[in-house]
Order: C-alpha cells, then structure tokens, then sequence
C-alpha cells in the first residue's frame, strides 16, 4: 500500500449532521472494529479485514473505502440475519420524510456514527413503536486509545421495563427479540479474540453444515472439514442449498479439492480414521465432533493424536463432561480436552428447568419430548433392526421414542438426581421441536409468577439462551431460531397451585449448533486466561 494511503485517522463521507450515513449493527462488530483500528495504527497490510471476508478487496483501498466498505457489509449481512428490513434514518427530518411517505420504522433499528474530530464510534439500538421510541442500548468507542480493552453495551433498563409493561404482545415478543442481540461482553480483552480461534469440522451433516455457518458468521476461522462419505463438490451444493434453513446468502466454490465460502479456504478431508486428519498442520485447535460416531473419550484421542488440543462431541456423551451453555458452563476449568455439548433436547430442557428450580423448587417430573425426525429414520416402511419403530415412515406416523435428556439434567443439576424421567414422539414434520415439562413444585405458586421468572432470566443472565414468547406461535415460527429455548407462555398452563405444565421450542439444528459454538468461545476465552 502506498504511503500517501497510510493516514492516521479514518474518515468517511459525512452527511449533514457530520456523521457517517452508515447504519449497522452486529455480534461481532465492536471486535471487528478493534481489529481495523489495530490495521490503522499498526500498519499492517494483513488487516482483519482480509480474514473476516474475502468478499472485500482492500488491496487497492484506501482507509476512507475500506471503512465504508466493510460497514456496508456487515449491515447487509445483518440485515439478513435479522429479517429487518429498514435502518434508522440519518436525521429527523428524513426519519419525518419517510414517515409521510409511509415508510415509517418500526421496532428495532441500527446505527452506528463516526466523529471524525472526537474519534469515536457510537454503536445504538433504536427502539421505535406505538409505545414508545428511544436507544435501547448504546455503546461508545474511543479510537484514541491505543489499546481498547473491553466495550460493553449500556442499556436503558428503566425505559426497557416501562415499556415491558406497556407494550402489546407483538411489541413484547419484538422487544425480547431485540434485548437477546445485545451482547454483554462484545469484545473480549486485547489483544486476544476468538477470530484467533482455528476450527475443525468432524462430520458434515446438518450439525456439521450448521456450526460452519454460524462459525464463519462469528468470525471464526474454520481450517479443515473432514467426512469420508461426502466428496467437496456436494459439501459445497448441500451448504449452499438447505431445503429448511434456505439457501446460503454468500458465495461457495471448489477449487483444487478445497472449499470456500465467501473466498475463506477450507481444507478438505475424506478420511474414516480421524487420526489421520492433520488437525495439528491446519492449527486447529478446537475440532467439533459431529459425525455422531465418535462419541466417548477413548473415540476422541484420534483427534488428539492428530494435533488438535480441545475436542467439541455434538452430542450426549457417556464418560466426557457435558456442558450446556447457561446451565453448567462455569465448570469447564480448562484442563478437560474432550467434552460434550450434549443434546439438542438437553439444551433447551435445562435452561428451563434451572430457572424454575431455582425459583421454585422441583420436587419431581416428567418431559415430554416432542422432535421432528431425522435421517436415522425411514422415508418409507423399510427394516431398521436399531429401533423397529423408526423403520416407519418418517413422514408419515408419530413414532414413540426415549428421551435421555430428563437424565441428562440430572447429571448437569445434581440437586435434581432421581426426580426427572421421560418420553418422546417423532413426528412427521422436518425441524423444530419441543419439550413438555411437567412439574410438581415445592411451593404454591400463580402462573404469572413462573412467566415473571422465565422472562426476567430471559433478558438477565439466559439471554441469548433462553427467550420468553408470549404469542400464538406454531413450529415453523422457530425455524432458523437461535436460542436453545424458547418457552410458550401460551402453551403453557397451571393446574394446581404447585403442579404445572410447561412448553419450549427450540429448533433441534440451529439453536444446537450455535451453542456449540458458544461453548467453543466460552472454552477458548478460559484457556486463554490460564
């Protein structure tokens, strides 16, 4: 890059109010942009940039586009993520013009401004309805400080909780919504990030597919895929076309036997033994287990020996410590090098029932595991000797099934061992699922006390995890949906004052597979501090 393009201080177009017009808002963006400002200040030619999306060709740029450009970016992106469809106007008086022309916001919108003589970025989530209109949350990053640490969101809590208790139940569901994209800890401390973080992928199913997905999207860099049942050229068309989830937003390509999406290049493998996988080679540091073969301890070493230090099984596990994000996380001490992020089921049962124990106390229960079937099963009546029932058609009957989750829970809650069991149903739709949990509580309680306790864990310390959804929702509502639990106040009912029955969803892939990759973060930022 020449010298005339190496200035100190970023400055992009302004518009009237001497801010930039650009609006965005996302996860990762507060590290994002610590990661340019460490290209600006630095000097480096191989800026973060180049790493989180090849879709950008900074190598021609100069600071004012690449700036530009890369907002431009991630408020696309974000956009899609979000299913939003408009920004928050630059001024009031084109906030008024689209207003009268009827293009008026509504709900949550995104904005970011850069002031070219304070150097800082303000970050703000605007809240616009019937109810009421103001910055949810806002966060302000000084550009001056040679080495920014931690950035965290403020959030307007006294406004959130007047308009919680005025708003309708669309604004309520939207305001929740909203409330679980505000990070907590968005930047983790200089100058360590998991976009240092290398991955690999064991197995290429809809898990495997899924934690790449949200992985890339997260800024993580995904080094090598292994699966010896799918050559690269299918892996590129199954990511690229999901029947459920939707098409793939980016660009996937093959070249040379490798995968890439979005330019970022993946080592491919196709190898039965996962010893002989070059974890080690590629840097990857944490593999994720998703083939559903390799599911104990013994089975991981493989991975081990192949160079990789951690290593994530996507599934229930009999000997390797489980961890659920929001449940038992903080027991992952570091030292462990094979762990589980156990079921799909047991990520959306737990969170649950740990708030209601918590509050109210369990004395005993049953779940009820209702679950869209999968590829274990038939498409038509054929021989299936594992479990006779699943050699039904998938679609075309509700199978009974067992559930391992209620026991599960019990591992992860000691307090609650011996006072959960359960049962499940297949049934003949292709993704979400739910649990039916019904419990006998400790003391007398009013049904509106167990929703205050669920929602107020939903945007306190379970959100992202947990979301309260207070509507006439029906599957297909989730999918696509991220959190591990999403509990249906309107399913949900009390019979006695001590004896209730409770509802959650949760999509079996998509919320799954981004735990995964939470554990993955949460695992990295803890081996990073020892």
């Amino acid at each position: 890059m020449s010298e005339e393009n190496r200035i100190k201080y970023v400055k992009v177009p302004m518009g009237r109010s001497r801010t930039s017009k650009t609006n965005i808002r996302s996860d990762g963006f507060a590290t994002c942009l610590f990661f340019f400002l460490r290209f600006v200040y630095e000097e480096q030619e191989n800026c973060y940039l180049h790493h989180y999306s090849h879709s950008i060709e900074e190598s021609n740029m100069v600071y004012t586009e690449l700036l530009e450009t890369f907002l431009t970016m991630m408020l696309e992106n974000l956009k899609r993520r979000l299913r939003l469809s408009t920004i928050l106007p630059e001024s009031d008086e084109e906030l008024a013009h689209e207003k009268a022309t009827g293009i008026a916001v509504d709900f949550p919108s995104l904005w970011i401004k850069y002031c070219c003589l304070s150097k800082e970025v303000a970050i703000g989530i605007y809240w616009s309805s019937p109810s009421a209109r103001f910055d949810m949350a806002n966060m302000i990053i000084n550009l001056n400080l040679d080495s920014p640490t931690q950035y965290c969101w403020k959030q307007e809590e006294a406004k959130v909780k007047k308009l919680l208790q005025a708003a309708n139940n669309k604004e309520k569901i939207k305001l929740f919504q909203t409330l679980s994209f505000i990070d907590q800890d968005p930047l983790y401390s200089y100058p360590y990030h998991p976009i240092n973080l290398k991955i690999g992928i064991n197995g290429f199913g809809r898990v495997g597919r899924t934690v790449l997905l949200h992985a890339l999207q997260q800024g993580n860099h995904v080094v090598g895929i292994n699966d010896p049942f799918i050559s690269v050229d299918y892996m590129a068309y199954m990511f690229e076309y999901d029947s459920t989830h939707g098409s793939f937003k980016g660009r996937v390509s093959v070249k040379d036997g490798k995968l890439f999406v979005n330019g970022i290049e993946i080592d491919v493998f196709r190898k039965k033994d996962p010893s002989q996988v070059p974890w080690g080679q590629l840097g990857a540091v944490y593999v994720v287990e998703s083939s559903g073969v390799f599911t104990t301890i013994d089975q991981c070493q493989a991975h081990l020996n192949a160079g990789t230090k951690k290593v994530i099984i996507a599934a229930p596990s009999n000997d390797a410590p489980m961890f659920v994000m929001g449940v038992n996380e903080e027991k992952y001490t570091g030292q462990e090098t094979v762990v589980s992020n156990a079921s799909c089921t047991t990520n959306c049962l737990a969170p649950l029932v740990k708030v209601v124990h918590e509050t109210f106390g369990i004395i005993e229960g049953l779940v009820t595991k209702i679950h869209s079937y999968t590829d274990i099963q038939k498409t038509f009546d054929g021989q299936l000797n594992e479990v006779r029932r699943y050699g039904h058609g998938a679609a075309q009957n509700i199978i009974p099934s067992s559930t391992s989750a209620p026991k599960t829970v019990e591992k992860l809650i000691p307090d609650l061992n011996g006072k959960l069991t359960g049962i499940a149903f297949r049934v003949p739709t292709p993704n979400v699922s739910m649990i039916d949990l019904t419990v006998r509580l400790s003391k007398e309680v009013k049904y509106k006390e167990i929703c205050d306790a669920i929602e107020k864990a939903a945007i306190g310390p379970l959100k992202g995890i947990l979301a309260f959804i207070d509507d006439n929702n029906v599957s297909t509502d989730f999918i696509g949906n991220t959190h591990s639990s999403n509990f249906d106040a309107h399913a949900s009912i009390l019979l006695k004052s001590n004896f209730v029955k409770l509802v959650s969803w949760y999509d079996n892939v998509y919320g799954y597979s981004h735990r995964i990759v939470d554990l993955i973060r949460y695992m990295a930022k803890k081996d990073h501090e020892q």
